[in-house]
């Protein structure tokens, strides 16, 4: 058995604005972490350098379905994150776009307590998702 985190969130922009912000290496450097290298393509590998971590998040770029949705793999080399998932689904809506996130695969095993702070990140860089889209790609000095 394995657990899922979702999120929802509604961004006053449309889906083709959410979808270049999460689907490019720029995008991704204005709302999650300014360290990210490598290849944003189809089965391309992306790697994300956070202040602290002892290791790089590695990302396998899984699919790519412009305007519509993301999905990545990672394929080990962070604690806890070998063979889950991520997808960020894109609806349009009457005010913009609704975004789905799910990070998918964690192991039952995990600590409740470390399994809830990665939902608790995950949640805050959906939120700055939403605010760096909104105001144009111009992420809040205050949340980096």
């Amino acid at each position: 058995m394995s657990r899922d985190i979702v999120h929802g969130i509604e961004i006053h922009a449309e889906p083709k604005a959410v979808y270049d912000t999460i689907a490019t290496r720029s995008g991704l450097a204005a709302f999650w972490t300014p360290d990210v290298q490598g290849d944003d393509g189809v089965d391309g590998e992306l790697t994300f350098g956070f202040s602290g971590a002892p290791v790089r998040l590695p990302i396998r770029v899984a699919g790519l379905e412009p305007g519509t949705e993301i999905r990545w793999r990672c394929p080990g080399g962070f604690p806890y994150w070998e063979g889950t998932s991520v997808t960020w689904s894109l609806q349009p809506s009457e005010h913009g776009t609704k975004v789905v996130f799910r990070h998918a695969g964690f192991s039952d095993g995990q600590a409740e307590y470390d399994f809830g702070s990665v939902s608790l990140t995950w949640a805050l860089i959906v939120a700055r998702l939403k605010e760096v889209v909104e105001s144009g790609g111009r992420p809040n000095p205050t949340l980096s």
